[in-house]
């Protein structure tokens, strides 16, 4: 079996290259020879699998690195809207800080390390973002409209970076600042019937796995092969509250959290006047710019080769 693993340097603060080095030994009496790629800069992941994957001869690509690597190897796999081989799946040696993909992973597949070394796949779902039928752009974890890009603009402006306490930290303070915006939401349930809401809009996330932001549980019922997302709506003008009940996100009940909704839907629509920041996989898609046309969020079923 030939595999490639594709190592991000820069995840967990410039340890990780350092960080696999100390377990090369181990990974290579369990995988056997591979090839190894250094990334050198933003993207180049994204470009080496889309060569990889182009030009043939690999059974296995493996990110190593955090949430971040994984995303860029991901969007590797797709062309012109449809992911061009689904037959070379891609599996993770979690590097990163965070490791929020990861989560629902090892809880799908507890024995994952044996998935690993068995190329042991399955198709699962990827989620897809378009803005008017066009600027289309997928995603495999989480995706969000609203608050959570600004952050994420924070935080990578920060010096302080450090898992799960930066997350805090950068979405603490990107919340008390934060003017809500006014939207439309359009969605299909999981039982195909229509709904409309209007809201004063902090955040919401769409959802096929459950974790980010560090451990932020925002799709505690959230599985990969359903067909279906879970969608966490955070809403209204009070802050204080939200900052309260915090805790509750990281133990899994983020529905009773104050201004809080969590839906099951095939689809959604989500309209504002306003300008709104995107994020996808906690890459910054948009920090602000997507204004009157509608941003659609959908899944794709059993669409990704994913190592489970």
């Amino acid at each position: 079996m030939k595999r490639l693993v594709i190592l991000n340097p820069k995840s967990r603060h410039g340890a990780a290259e350092r960080e696999f080095a100390s377990q090369r030994a181990r990974w290579e009496e369990r995988l056997g020879p591979f090839e190894f790629h250094l990334t050198r800069r933003p993207g180049d992941a994204t470009e080496t699998v889309r060569r990889v994957l182009r030009e043939g001869g690999f059974d296995q690509i493996i990110a190593a690195g955090g949430d971040g690597t994984v995303s860029e190897a991901f969007c590797g796999y797709w062309s012109d809207g449809e992911v061009t081989n689904p037959q070379v799946p891609l599996g993770i040696i979690n590097l990163g800080t965070g490791g929020d993909f990861y989560r629902t992973v090892r809880n799908a597949s507890p024995e994952y390390e044996s998935a690993l070394v068995e190329n042991r796949y399955r198709l699962v779902d990827a989620g897809v973002i378009t803005k008017s039928g066009a600027e289309f752009h997928p995603f495999l974890n989480i995706a969000s409209v609203g608050m959570a890009a600004a952050m994420l603009g924070r935080l990578k402006a920060s010096r302080f970076q450090a898992g799960s306490a930066a997350y805090f930290l950068h979405t603490l303070v990107t919340l008390l600042r934060y003017r809500t915006r006014r939207v439309e939401i359009d969605y299909l349930d999981a039982e195909g019937n229509a709904g409309h809401r209007e809201v004063d809009l902090i955040n919401l996330f769409a959802c096929n796995g459950r974790f980010s932001g560090g451990g932020m549980q925002w799709a505690p019922s959230a599985r990969l092969d359903d067909g279906l997302l879970r969608v966490t709506l955070i809403a209204g003008k009070r802050k204080w509250p939200l900052i309260l009940h915090a805790r509750k996100v990281y133990g899994g009940r983020v529905a009773e959290m104050p201004g809080a909704e969590v839906r099951v839907v095939r689809e959604l629509t989500v309209t504002c006047a306003e300008e709104l920041g995107l994020e996808a996989d906690g890459e910054i898609v948009a920090a602000n710019g997507f204004k009157a046309s509608p941003l659609r969020f959908e899944v794709r079923p059993s669409a990704f080769p994913l190592i489970l």
